[in-house]
């Protein structure tokens, strides 16, 4: 597995899940959640603080066409809410994320990329290299929803914050899973787990109790919700566990230009036969429903896995 990030409370939990539940080869960073010099940063900590002998590649800086965003007030300013981290003594790998994106897919026979951040280092690994999708075993991706959405009213904010990006992703895709919203809000962590990784006490699990205090916090301001969802492990457990959850092929498409829907994936619900119109194939795999307390576990045990 290889993923593509940008750290972010829910990333750093899904990096610490990876590390137990795939053969995890390496990180990319993305802007997004946060800027560049913080997604990588966290990235660089989160891999330190659980002694992961796991390289982390540096990428782009912003999206392909539209201005930079961030989720700051979602993630607090640097990224990982208010966590105090250590002094961090790794580096960056290389500045080149596309380049190693496109060297492991060519040298690592059944790669699977899950991108968790904007699809803005995929899409330019695709413009470099057109055959990219076909050599990987798959792509999922955290972004998107059937219905509706969290940045706006029809928006997820992967895909919001650089559509034109995940518009080329969805087309070019040889076989691709969509975890969204759908799925990741049937997945909230409480009190019961924070306090399982708390009592644990080693740094990897302080960590994610730390993280996930946040999240519970802003769950409660933002939504009422005695749970946080953790959308980008959900991805991670959906390409290591696909047996615990479901969905349907259906065909997606990223709206650009909607004043009220850009960003929007829109899932043609009608599932249309691949024997269709090539524009009309469903080919993306679109989960929508999910085995919530076997996720739940599968994180929780994944990251108490990481004692030392």
């Amino acid at each position: 597995m290889l993923i593509d990030c940008d750290p972010g409370l829910d990333d750093a939990i899904a990096i610490l899940t990876a590390a137990v539940v795939a053969d995890l080869i390496g990180i990319t960073t993305v802007n997004g959640n946060v800027g560049i010099e913080h997604t990588t940063h966290n990235a660089l900590a989160i891999v330190e603080t659980a002694g992961l002998d796991i390289p982390v590649h540096r990428g782009a800086e912003r999206p392909l066409i539209a201005d930079a965003v961030d989720a700051h007030h979602v993630h607090g300013a640097t990224g990982l809410g208010s966590v105090d981290l250590p002094d961090v003594h790794r580096t960056v790998a290389s500045h080149d994320a596309v380049g190693y994106i496109l060297d492991m897919a060519a040298g690592v026979e059944g790669l699977h990329l899950v991108a968790m951040g904007p699809l803005t280092n995929i899409a330019l690994a695709i413009q470099r290299d057109p055959g990219l999708p076909q050599r990987l075993s798959g792509i999922t991706i955290m972004g998107g929803a059937a219905v509706g959405g969290n940045v706006t009213a029809t928006a997820e904010f992967n895909i919001w914050a650089d559509p034109e990006a995940a518009a080329m992703v969805f087309r070019d895709a040889a076989a691709l899973t969509m975890v969204g919203l759908d799925v990741t809000h049937q997945v909230l962590l409480g009190a019961t787990e924070r306090d399982r990784m708390r009592e644990a006490g080693f740094p990897a699990a302080s960590l994610a109790a730390d993280l996930l205090d946040y999240a519970l916090e802003r769950a409660g301001e933002m939504r009422g919700w005695a749970g946080a969802p953790i959308h980008d492990a959900c991805a991670v457990v959906a390409a290591t566990h696909p047996h615990l959850f479901d969905g349907d092929l259906r065909h997606v498409e990223i709206e650009l230009h909607g004043r009220l829907t850009r960003g929007m994936t829109v899932v043609d619900q009608r599932g249309l036969s691949p024997l269709g119109p090539p524009d009309t194939n469903a080919r993306t795999l679109v989960l929508h429903d999910v085995d919530t307390p076997a996720v739940v576990d599968t994180i929780v045990d994944a990251v108490l896995a990481l004692r030392p």
